[in-house]
């Protein structure tokens, strides 16, 4: 799986002549993943989804498409065989991203979950992930290990449900379904996809 996904990312470190391209990692998996859970989309609607902007998309998916993991027709972008392989081994270790309305488990007005599967493990004190989501423009990022069943803070709470009453736990525990030993992250940020990529940048340092 990790070949997969380092793979996959690769993309964003070969630049053709010319300025860079104004997309990271997170990007690409987002774009990755929402052309994966859609089964074929337009450009103007995964650059809508993924938060950047047409010419940027345009360089993703003409990537996509030269590492074999994507095929375009007059319909949009689908993924190749090859591509639904390291789309499911990714679904596999990531929860799809969350939306959580009114959660104030972490700061930023527009706050998304997900898991990381067995992701606890990568887990030291969480500031590595809250940092990766800061520099993709979130206001910042929580990250929760599970344990025994509980959402645990690593050097703090073991319990976040108890010290922490929250509707949002419940939301977590629907959406996601925790297991013991998995990573969970909630990002906040100004708008929904920002905080899906401050979300995915986090959960790319635990793997």
């Amino acid at each position: 799986m990790l070949q997969s996904v380092e793979g996959l990312l690769a993309i964003t470190s070969r630049q053709a002549q010319g300025p860079s391209p104004s997309f990271e990692r997170a990007h690409v998996f987002l774009a990755f993943m929402v052309i994966g859970q859609s089964g074929i989309i337009g450009r103007q609607a995964l650059a809508a989804r993924s938060g950047l902007k047409e010419g940027s998309i345009r360089t993703i998916i003409k990537k996509l498409r030269e590492d074999g993991y994507a095929r375009t027709n007059a319909s949009g972008c689908y993924l190749t065989p090859e591509g639904k392989k390291v789309y499911e081994s990714l679904m596999a270790k990531f929860t799809p991203l969350v939306l959580l309305p009114d959660s104030k488990l972490t700061v930023g007005a527009f706050q998304v979950g997900l898991a990381v599967r067995g992701g606890a493990r990568a887990v030291q004190s969480g500031i590595e992930q809250r940092d990766s989501a800061i520099k993709s423009n979130a206001a910042g990022a929580t990250t929760y290990v599970i344990k025994g069943g509980k959402f645990e803070i690593p050097g703090g709470s073991s319990d976040c449900e108890k010290d922490f009453p929250s509707k949002t736990w419940s939301a977590l525990r629907r959406e996601i379904k925790p297991r013991d030993g998995d990573a969970v992250i909630v990002c906040g940020a100004r708008d929904e996809t920002t905080a899906q990529l401050g979300a995915l940048s986090a959960a790319l340092t635990l793997i």
